[in-house]
């Protein structure tokens, strides 16, 4: 056979096979539609999978939008600015240069177990770092001297652990504590993400607890017997009690009478507490009385303390939360679950030498509190000259403020059209009642620290521009539009 005949040759059998082969895959490709057809719309993922493509914020995609146009003031002066972001940014630079310091890098890289397998719930010094910040900061405030050992002898540190941030041991404290469709309550209005911190994974229901009295103030024995037993009318399994103290969004302390008052009212059911005090050292008006405090550090098998670097650190992009429970069962079954959303062993070494360096704690938390106070002074301060009433914080980096004189109507349809405005016209997204399940329309979280001051001051000049056009009615309501508004951002 000669050279041309046999590439020839090859040739045709070549294509004959992809002739071949393309037949198969058309009439498996008829097959495949034919099953399809048989049982329905074909998913390219599982219903599971379905199930989490629902946003976590209903806000985020408008929070996405700000970052795409963020508003600079020298060089996008018309940008977004978005106020509806719980982060602290303005303590930030802080903590930034106290890690980077040569020494802190290099002893978090030169330890040769930071580089292998270890116990999931942290590192052993980690651990005993954690235990005794938790002592120093909220057990004990007060005894600034207290010795390592000393506050080691009252949170032992195998009691503590580190997880990928608080919403993931929340999630896992639902998933280890409760039953598929069991009923967690939260006093209303709350952190908006807790409906699916606590149903993604744990299949746990949110259910809000609606304040009688002041919301400030916290619930009472009898609001959250009646959210319980409304929950179990439509069978389901009252397990366990959420609570955010200082609170978030309204900024307010509850008192330690309430919380104790709160958690006997759920011991008596049978029933475990978390304790989320993710703002627990944002304070800035009057003392914050931690439930380790108020328990005498006597958590038993069911009260847990929640914590995290990033609100009171400013850290929320370092995913790293601390748990503190007596309950050790738990414990061992956080374990198991803790190898998908263990803290890296390298951020443990950092974070550990910051919680033992008492001085610059201190000094940080001082001048962390400066200014989160002057930014909320200088919020309120312009919300008392539009006449906006709002709930005099004492802790947090928010302030929860009262739109609803400026509503088309008092629905949640009128606060979506109002929100819908201050984007368009304003640039500007505040957190809506809505979403952290307030009853009353008009209500909105304005998060202060997550800008600088200066541009917190031209946002709060935009929505003063948008309250007075409102108010003086130059602009019927069915008029108001980005176009007709175009003065609003000077």
């Amino acid at each position: 056979m000669s050279g041309a005949t046999g590439k020839s040759a090859v040739f045709f059998s070549a294509l004959a096979l992809l002739c071949i082969a393309k037949k198969r895959w058309n009439n498996n490709k008829g097959r495949r539609q034919q099953r399809r057809s048989a049982h329905g719309e074909h998913h390219d993922i599982s219903q599971r999978g379905e199930s989490l493509l629902t946003p976590t914020l209903p806000y985020i995609m408008d929070y996405l939008k700000c970052l795409q146009d963020h508003c600079d003031p020298y060089t996008n002066p018309r940008g977004h600015i978005p106020l509806c972001m719980s982060e602290n940014k303005l303590i930030i630079e802080l903590l930034g240069v106290r890690l980077l310091q040569i020494e802190t890098a290099s002893r978090a890289f030169s330890d040769s177990s930071v580089y292998c397998y270890n116990n999931t719930l942290g590192l052993p010094g980690a651990r005993e770092a954690l235990a005794y910040f938790l002592v120093k900061h909220f057990l004990f405030p007060e005894r600034r001297n207290m010795t390592f050992g000393d506050a080691l002898s009252y949170i032992h540190p195998e009691l503590v652990c580190f997880g990928a941030g608080a919403s993931s041991l929340i999630s896992h404290l639902a998933l280890c504590l409760g039953e598929r469709g069991d009923a967690v309550l939260i006093p209303a209005p709350y952190y908006a993400a807790f409906d699916v911190d606590l149903k993604i994974i744990a299949g746990c229901i949110a259910i809000p607890v609606y304040c009688s009295a002041d919301p400030s103030r916290g619930p009472s024995p009898r609001d959250l017997e009646e959210a319980a037993l409304a929950a179990e009318a439509q069978g389901m399994r009252v397990r366990m009690l959420l609570i955010t103290n200082p609170c978030n969004p309204i900024g307010t302390i509850y008192p330690p009478e309430v919380m104790k008052e709160a958690i006997k009212w759920a011991r008596s059911r049978d029933m475990h507490t978390i304790c989320d005090e993710l703002y627990g050292l944002s304070t800035f008006d009057g003392p914050f009385e931690s439930i380790l405090r108020t328990l005498e550090n006597e958590l038993g098998d069911n009260v847990h303390h929640i914590w995290a670097l990033s609100k009171d650190f400013g850290a929320s992009g370092f995913r790293m939360g601390t748990l503190y429970t007596q309950n050790e069962k738990l414990l061992k079954s956080l374990a198991n679950l803790n190898i998908f959303s263990g803290v890296s062993n390298p951020m443990q070494m950092m974070i550990a030498e910051i919680f033992l360096d008492d001085n610059w704690v201190y000094d940080f938390l001082h001048q962390a509190r400066e200014k989160i106070r002057y930014s909320y002074e200088l919020c309120t301060k312009m919300l008392d000259e539009m006449v906006i009433p709002y709930f005099p914080a004492k802790a947090g980096i928010f302030v929860y403020a009262d739109f609803s004189s400026l509503l088309p109507e008092h629905t949640a349809e009128g606060e979506a059209k109002f929100a819908s405005l201050l984007l368009d016209a304003a640039r500007i997204i505040m957190t809506p009642g809505a979403a952290q399940h307030d009853q009353k329309p008009g209500m909105f979280r304005i998060c202060y620290c997550f800008v600088s001051p200066e541009l917190l001051t031209m946002a709060m000049h935009r929505l003063d521009n948008i309250v007075v056009k409102i108010r003086t009615r130059r602009i019927h309501w069915d008029h108001l539009t980005s176009g007709s508004m175009s003065d609003v951002i000077a």
